[in-house]
């Protein structure tokens, strides 16, 4: 009996001890792995930003050098250079700057970094920066307060937060209000321009019956000129423009949202991105 006994205490003794060390094995690996991975990430981000440094120093000796697409870099001459779609560093990471066109003198970089923690686990890092052609003297001039009027438009702020296109703003457009949202108070020029353009950056949903526009004043709101006139059509991102003297005062520029419900509200929304304006000099 007691022999018995002593090899089932025997047998417990074992199984406790194997599943103290099972967890003690987990813990360890755990922690292990989950270091590596940390220590991972910090040096796939080193290499995203230096991807944007990189983008940003071909920038800097010409703007025509980001060209636009998947690029790959390399030092040439002391200097970054593209090369390539993509490339990998270290034996493990891959390395890929896209170059996206938002206009003639503005580019939209992306830094990603991609490598493969485990054969069942891929990881990446992806950083976005905006580079403008700043060779040319080209100052970005922003409204800075809004005035919302129908109480129907949605963090209003983004809409001037250039040049963070990826926020915005939402006007919903199933009311009746003129305007319906007004910005205004534009940053103060520091510099005498050749050329001045009012741009809009938006995208839209389709409605059956209410409609929406989008105006803009250069004197304090007495008189109004349709960026976009009335209508219901949606669109996908776009950027619309219109030049303005060179001599416009900005303090009195304005642009608004003005909306119309028509029978039963669609309750679709404009999504205003970005408004600014560019002055070259």
């Amino acid at each position: 009996m007691n022999r018995g006994q002593s090899l089932i205490e025997l047998l417990v003794a074992i199984g406790i001890f194997v599943i103290v060390v099972s967890v003690l094995i987990f813990l360890i690996l755990n922690s292990y792995v989950t270091g590596r991975l940390a220590s991972e990430i910090t040096i796939a981000n080193f290499f995203a930003e230096e991807g944007l440094e990189a983008a940003r120093s071909i920038r800097d000796r010409n703007f025509a050098g980001l060209t636009n697409g998947n690029h790959g870099l390399i030092i040439s001459g002391g200097n970054w250079q593209f090369s390539g779609q993509s490339g990998v560093i270290d034996g493990k990471f891959t390395r890929a700057i896209k170059v996206d066109e938002i206009d003639p003198n503005r580019k939209k970089i992306t830094s990603q970094v991609t490598w493969q923690f485990t054969e069942a686990r891929p990881q990446e890092i992806t950083l976005v920066t905006y580079l403008t052609n700043w060779q040319i003297g080209l100052e970005i001039r922003k409204p800075t307060v809004f005035t919302d009027i129908a109480k129907a438009t949605t963090d209003p702020t983004n809409a001037f937060d250039y040049p963070d296109g990826v926020t915005f703003a939402t006007t919903d457009y199933g009311a009746i209000s003129d305007p319906s949202i007004t910005f205004h108070t534009w940053e103060t020029p520091t510099q005498t321009y050749n050329s001045l353009v009012l741009k809009y950056r938006y995208h839209v949903d389709s409605a059956t019956d209410d409609t929406y526009a989008v105006a803009y004043s250069t004197d304090s709101g007495l008189n109004w000129v349709d960026l976009i006139s009335p209508t219901s059509v949606g669109a996908r991102d776009t950027t619309i423009l219109v030049d303005l003297s060179p001599s416009q005062d900005l303090s009195f520029l304005q642009v608004k949202i003005y909306t119309t419900k028509m029978k039963k509200p669609d309750k679709r929304n404009l999504y205003t991105r970005d408004i600014w304006t560019e002055g070259n000099f």
